[in-house]
C-alpha cells in the first residue's frame, strides 16, 4: 500500500485489464490457489443487480 492507501499494480497488469487511474476495484484474495482477482467496481455492480433482479423475478434497470 502507498502512502495515499493505493495498491500500486504493474503498468502490464493494468494494460491486460484496461484499469485506468483512479478506477475504483474490488480486490479478491483466493488464498487457496494464491491468487488475486481484480474486479472493477462497475462489474461487480452490474454482476449484484443482476443477482438481485434474478432473485426477486424482475428485470434489472439500467
Amino acid at each position: 500500500m502507498g502512502s495515499r492507501a493505493e495498491l500500486p499494480l504493474p503498468a502490464s497488469a493494468r494494460q491486460m485489464c484496461a484499469i485506468v487511474p483512479g478506477q475504483p476495484l474490488l480486490l479478491a484474495a483466493l488464498v487457496a490457489h494464491d491468487l488475486l482477482v481484480i474486479h472493477p467496481a462497475s462489474t461487480v455492480t452490474r454482476l449484484l443487480a443482476d443477482l438481485h433482479a434474478r432473485a426477486i423475478g424482475g428485470r434489472r434497470v439500467g
